[in-house]
């Protein structure tokens, strides 16, 4: 990513774009909401965990686990990435960890992709005071569709709500349009662009 955000042509766009470097971090809400608890603490350490951090950890966590240590498909066949922070391999049914430990949790892009959602949400809010989950929105999975995906997320006021995606495959299929076009430096400005100002793109909850 870096190499991207550095290139002449891309730096020439976002000059000419209202979208800002930061816009292209992932992370860039639950970083938000991380500082936003840091200062309400108001002193102290912050302990956060990051729940499946996969290929791309949460860089403020202090805490990673994850269910897999090999590649696998849910996370795109990529490495495992621990930064040589502690790393625990466990599920994220049943964390091996004590009630309220941390000050905070992420979740990025797992809701998704499990059998029982809920039971992610209720262990999330068990070992944590405040949490952070990022997941893709219903139109994100209408235009790039991913087929390790079972759910739709959906959020109403201070509300998450998941809905099952339909199994077998509609007539027509439009995803792998899409996943080329995202390889384009211009489509990912534009991408950014509208998740930042209209919010299309994610779904993201905090408690």
């Amino acid at each position: 990513m870096r190499k991207e955000i550095d290139s002449p042509n891309l730096v020439s766009a976002i000059d000419r774009f209202p979208v800002r470097i930061f816009e292209f971090d992932r992370f860039k809400f639950g970083k938000q909401k991380y500082y936003q608890v840091k200062d309400e603490k108001a002193g102290g350490e912050m302990l956060c965990l990051d729940i499946a951090c996969g290929a791309k950890p949460f860089p403020e966590a202090n805490v990673l686990c994850d269910l897999n240590v090999e590649p696998v498909p849910d996370r795109s066949m990529k490495q495992l990435v621990t930064c040589g922070k502690p790393f625990v391999l466990c599920s994220c049914y049943a964390l091996p960890f004590k009630n309220q430990v941390f000050d905070f949790v992420t979740s990025y892009y797992l809701i998704e992709h499990l059998d029982d959602p809920w039971t992610l949400v209720r262990e999330l809010k068990r070992v944590s005071k405040h949490g952070y989950i990022q997941s893709p929105s219903w139109l994100n999975e209408l235009l790039y569709g991913e087929k390790v995906h079972n759910w739709t997320v959906h959020k109403n006021r201070d509300h998450l709500y998941v809905k099952p995606i339909k199994t077998g495959l509609p007539p027509i299929r439009f995803g792998f349009i899409f996943h080329r076009l995202y390889r384009l430096q211009m489509w990912r400005i534009l991408h950014a662009i509208l998740d930042e100002k209209l919010h299309l793109f994610t779904v993201k909850y905090d408690f």
